[in-house]
């Protein structure tokens, strides 16, 4: 992994597109207590498409633990808003995209999928890599380390 993510490190400052087209930050849409970050390719691959679904099924249980969600993809915003607009049920989370991937090599992803987890303060807490599913660390492993990594809600955040 990138030095840039470190347990206990500020997360470095991203950005990327709404599905409207504004450039925003990530740090914008962290949640109070903790944030899963969740980092997909695109929304084309049978296995993106699937990773989407199973984040929306798993949705209540994230929230359970107090956690916020967000996605963030390297897809063309043309190609997420179509996307974005077929999914039924509509996702209920916010994926934000970043098409030219600035995010992936500020965070030393490659183009592995990466699963960080951010509290409050914007401080990362926990993170996985994985190049192919077969290394997937699996939601009950995430939802795991959601409820033991320690939470802070308040504070500033780190800007």
């Amino acid at each position: 992994m990138s030095e840039t993510l470190q347990i206990g490190q500020p997360l470095p400052k991203l950005e990327g597109m709404t599905k409207h087209g504004q450039i925003t930050t990530v740090q914008a849409h962290l949640g109070p207590k903790q944030t899963l970050l969740y980092f997909l390719h695109g929304t084309w691959c049978p296995e993106c498409v699937g990773q989407y679904h199973l984040l929306q099924r798993y949705l209540p249980r994230i929230r359970e633990t107090g956690a916020e969600l967000l996605v963030i993809t390297g897809e063309e915003l043309e190609t997420l808003t179509a996307f974005l607009q077929s999914t039924h049920p509509s996702l209920e989370y916010t994926v934000l995209t970043d098409p030219k991937r600035n995010t992936y090599h500020i965070i030393g992803a490659g183009d592995d999928t990466v699963a960080v987890i951010v509290d409050g303060r914007g401080i990362i807490r926990w993170f996985a890599r994985w190049a192919d599913h077969q290394g997937e660390p699996g939601y009950e492993t995430i939802l795991l380390a959601l409820r033991e990594v320690p939470s802070h809600s308040t504070g500033a955040r780190p800007s």
